[in-house]
C-alpha cells in the first residue's frame, strides 16, 4: 500500500506539502475546493501517465491549465509538477526470471518531476527515479534503481542483474513517456506498473450505474458505476464464489427497509444485461428507474467492496455518502474496513458521522492557506486524547477544533 505520498504544485497543491502517511484505510475530509478531491486526482493523474503518457494525462485533465497551480503558473520561475509515493507492503508480487530465483518486492519509492507549461508546447518528463527493495529466497535485501532524465535511463538491478550495460537513450517522441511504464527495461517495472494499474477510482451517478450494459472479458465495475448489471449477472452465475453475491445481498438487507433480493434481467433485445430489486410486500420486482439512488449506490458500494477490491491494489472513492441516509454511516465505514484488510482505501467526504467511526490516524484533513492546500491528520491536533474524552471525532470537527473545517 501507499504509505508516504507527497504531492507539489499540482492543482491547488503548493511547492512545500508535507510528506502524508497513510494507513490501510483513510478518510479525507474538509469544506468545498479545499483540495479533497485533488488528492485523488493526483493519484489518477499519475496512473494515466504511467500506463499511457503524460500527454495523454494532461489532456485528460483539460490541459495544462487544469493541472499545475494557478496561482505558481503566472509566477516566473519554474515549478514543474512533482510527485512522490513510497509503497510498501508483503502483497506487492513477485517475479521469477526462466528458472531463476523468485524475487519478492517489499518497497518501491517513486518520484517523479514533469515540465508541464500553459501553452502548446508538449509536457517533459524532467526526472523520473524508481527505488526498489526485493528480497531473495533467504531474505536477503537486494536494490534496484531506475533514474529517467531528459535525455537517458540508466538502471542498476541486483535484483535479476538485467540493467543493460549502457544508458538507454530517450526518444524525441518519447519525451512525455515514464520509463516506469515500460516494462520491458527491467521486471521491477512490471511489478510497480501492476501496481499502479490495480489502482480504482470512483464517484458513483446512480443514472450510470442504472443503464443495462453488455457483459466484456474484462469486466469492472466503472468509475461511475458502469457494468454493474453485468457485474451481478456474473456473480450471479459463480454462484455467489467466494460468499460475494451473498454478502451484497445481506448487506442491502441489513440496510434498506424491505429488500429482499436483487438480480440480474437479460435484454435479448438488445444483447444487455439490467437487474431488478424484489422487496417484501410488493409483487413481482422493481427496475433500477424505480429503485431508489441510495439503494443503487449502496448496492454499488456493496459490488466495489466485495468485486472489486478483488483486482485492485487501491479504492479511490468520492463521497460515499451522497444519497445515503446518516444512520447508514457506520455500515459505509465497516464496509470500507472490511476491505481494507486486503485493499487499500482512501475516500473523501463532507459527513462529519463517518469520522466517529474513525481513528484520528485515519482522519487526513484539508484546509486552503493562501490559496495552496494543506493536509494533515487529526491525530497530529495537540491535546487530541484530551478533547476525545469529552467530544467524538465529528463534533471535533465541527467545532473547527481538527481544523478542515465543513
Amino acid at each position: 500500500m501507499i504509505t508516504e505520498l507527497r504531492v507539489e504544485n499540482f492543482k491547488s497543491f503548493g511547492s512545500d506539502m508535507s510528506p502524508l502517511f497513510l494507513r490501510p484505510l483513510n478518510f479525507v475530509v474538509g469544506a468545498n475546493a479545499s483540495g479533497k478531491t485533488n488528492l485523488l486526482s493526483a493519484l489518477r493523474f499519475l496512473k494515466i501517465a504511467l500506463l499511457q503518457n503524460v500527454e495523454i494525462a494532461v489532456g485528460e485533465f483539460d490541459g495544462p491549465g487544469e493541472v499545475r497551480n494557478k496561482i505558481l503558473r503566472e509566477r516566473k520561475e519554474t515549478k514543474p509538477v512533482r510527485m512522490r509515493l513510497k509503497v510498501d507492503g508483503a502483497k506487492l508480487g513477485e517475479f521469477r526470471l526462466g528458472k531463476g530465483p523468485t524475487r519478492h518486492a517489499k518497497s518501491f519509492n517513486y518520484h517523479i518531476e514533469i515540465d508541464v507549461r500553459c501553452n502548446d508546447e508538449e509536457p517533459l518528463v524532467l526526472r523520473e527515479e524508481l527505488s526498489a527493495e526485493f528480497t531473495d529466497e533467504s531474505n536477503q535485501s537486494l536494490g534496484y534503481k531506475m533514474v529517467r532524465s531528459q535525455n537517458q535511463v540508466t538502471i542498476e538491478d541486483a535484483v535479476f542483474g538485467h540493467a543493460p550495460p549502457q544508458p538507454i537513450p530517450i526518444a524525441p517522441q518519447d519525451a512525455s513517456r515514464l520509463a516506469a511504464g515500460a516494462g520491458f527495461f527491467s521486471p521491477p517495472l512490471v511489478l510497480f506498473r501492476n501496481y499502479i494499474e490495480g489502482w480504482s477510482f470512483f464517484n458513483i451517478s446512480p443514472a450510470v450505474a442504472r443503464q443495462p450494459c453488455k457483459e466484456v472479458p474484462e469486466l469492472a465495475l466503472g468509475e461511475a458505476g458502469e457494468y454493474l448489471a453485468a457485474i451481478l449477472h456474473k456473480l450471479e452465475k459463480q454462484n455467489g464464489e467466494k460468499g460475494s453475491l451473498e454478502q451484497i445481498v445481506a448487506g442491502l438487507r441489513g440496510a434498506v427497509p424491505g429488500f429482499k433480493n436483487v438480480r440480474a434481467k437479460a435484454l435479448e433485445v438488445e444483447g444487455k444485461w439490467t437487474f431488478q430489486v424484489v422487496e417484501d410486500r410488493i409483487r413481482g420486482a422493481i427496475n433500477p428507474r424505480s429503485v431508489s439512488d441510495g439503494t443503487i449506490r449502496l448496492l454499488a458500494m456493496l459490488v466495489i467492496a466485495h468485486w472489486s477490491a478483488r483486482c485492485s491494489t487501491l479504492l479511490a472513492i468520492e463521497e460515499p455518502e451522497n444519497g445515503l441516509h446518516p444512520h447508514l454511516s457506520k455500515h459505509i465505514v465497516e464496509l470500507l474496513r472490511t476491505a481494507s484488510e486486503t485493499r487499500q482505501v482512501i475516500a473523501t467526504t463532507h459527513n462529519s458521522s463517518f469520522l466517529d467511526e474513525l481513528e484520528p490516524e485515519e482522519v487526513i484533513l484539508c484546509d486552503k492557506k493562501e490559496g495552496f492546500t494543506v493536509v494533515h491528520h487529526a491525530s497530529e491536533v495537540a491535546e487530541i486524547k484530551s478533547f476525545r474524552k469529552h467530544f467524538r471525532l465529528g463534533e471535533l470537527w465541527e467545532q473547527g477544533t481538527l481544523g478542515g473545517i465543513p
